[in-house]
């Protein structure tokens, strides 16, 4: 007799033994009779009877079929299931985590991230590198500036109240390749560098961002540099006559300039035939940079009728700014016999900041750099050009 099995019997696990139509029974395990029933194939082996269930001698019967299928479908379901979870945890941990409900909202309508542009490198090094740290050296003399004979000439080229020298030391060794940073961090919130603005209105540069640099040679070492312009009878476009008197000329105008000699022509007028009297390579000597300077002095300017006014007061300036400034060691040239110095020397062009610095024939400033006794000299003048 076959007994029928309660409907709470739990047979996930348990060897069961099915009744088929035909009278017939078999062994399965549930999982085994739960596939063949959706695979909807008939089994085609016949089992025995279960001793411990019915009680009788067991029949032996045809082998069944083994039920590789269902098994392998089983572990593939398992195997699938078990691959899902794993997905599932691994992109649970590469998710973002949002510690408030407001940051994963707007994580949730944010737009796909964009990669930012990385910071620039010198950024960086600007930031990092240590700054140049400067003092003003109030007890520095300057005896050719401040010569008596010099000021009261300043005075009458109409310089004079608008023209310092100062020199400051500073506190790092000056490598060239430096040069561009060091002279933003001189520039900058100087208290001590005084600039002039509109209607004489005098102040400091304030926050400076870059600085723009023409640098000199300074191979002269002779005023027999500007024997050139003396007319010795040999050519007619010298700028004076053989005794130092400088030839006049018509008044013209050069960018608000008046131009009333040969001297001036020389400096200011390419177009003219006395300009090639200095080549290029000449005109970019400091020595010429400061004689040109004090030739076209500043406002109200009085003119010299003879060369030696302009070459004793370049003279004085020049060794103040070089031979005691600047000038790191005397030496001869091994090939020309000749003394050479090896010094830094720098027009300023031009400086970023709220004030500008230089901007007309008459505005200057010129930096003198002595790397060794770590000193720097400003020579600065500025005439506003409402006069």
């Amino acid at each position: 007799m076959i007994t029928e099995l309660p409907d709470d019997y739990d047979v996930s696990k348990e060897t069961v033994t099915v009744l088929r139509s035909d009278g017939t029974t078999v062994l399965r395990t549930a999982a085994t009779a739960e596939a063949l029933a959706a695979s909807k194939k008939p089994a085609t082996a016949k089992a025995t009877y279960d001793k411990a269930s019915f009680g009788e001698p067991a029949t032996p019967a045809t082998p069944a079929t083994p039920a590789t299928p269902a098994k392998s479908a089983e572990l593939s379901l398992a195997t699938t299931d078990k691959h899902a979870e794993m997905n599932a945890t691994a992109k649970e941990q590469r998710a973002p985590r949002h510690h408030s409900a407001t940051s994963a909202a707007v994580a949730a309508s944010a737009e796909p991230p964009q990669t930012l542009p990385t910071p620039a490198l010198a950024t960086t090094a600007e930031t990092d590198r240590k700054r140049f740290a400067f003092l003003l050296l109030e007890s520095a003399k300057f005896p050719g500036f401040n010569n008596k004979d010099t000021q009261d000439m300043l005075y009458k080229w109409g310089m004079q109240g608008h023209c310092y020298v100062k020199r400051f030391t500073y506190d790092q060794y000056l490598e060239p390749y430096n040069i561009d940073a060091f002279l933003v961090d001189f520039f900058n919130n100087n208290p001590h560098i005084k600039v002039q603005g509109k209607m004489d209105q005098w102040g400091t540069l304030g926050r400076v961002t870059a600085v723009h640099k023409e640098e000199t040679k300074h191979t002269v070492t002779s005023l027999s540099f500007f024997d050139r312009l003396r007319d010795h009878g040999q050519h007619h476009a010298h700028a004076t006559r053989g005794d130092g008197e400088i030839r006049k000329c018509l008044d013209e105008y050069v960018d608000s300039f008046i131009v009333s000699d040969e001297l001036r022509k020389c400096l200011l007028m390419p177009e003219y035939e006395s300009y090639d009297v200095f080549t290029p390579a000449d005109r970019s000597e400091f020595i010429f940079h400061a004689f040109k300077a004090i030739c076209l002095g500043g406002r109200l300017c009085q003119f010299e009728d003879r060369l030696d006014a302009y070459l004793d007061v370049t003279k004085r300036i020049y060794k103040d700014l070089i031979t005691y400034a600047a000038w790191i060691l005397w030496a001869k040239d091994a090939a020309t016999g000749k003394l050479k110095v090896a010094s830094l020397v720098y027009k300023i062009t031009g400086v970023e900041c709220p004030v500008p610095l230089c901007s007309t024939h008459k505005n200057f400033c010129y930096l003198s750099i002595d790397p060794v006794r770590r000193h720097v000299n400003i020579w600065y003048h500025a005439s506003d050009e409402y006069y």
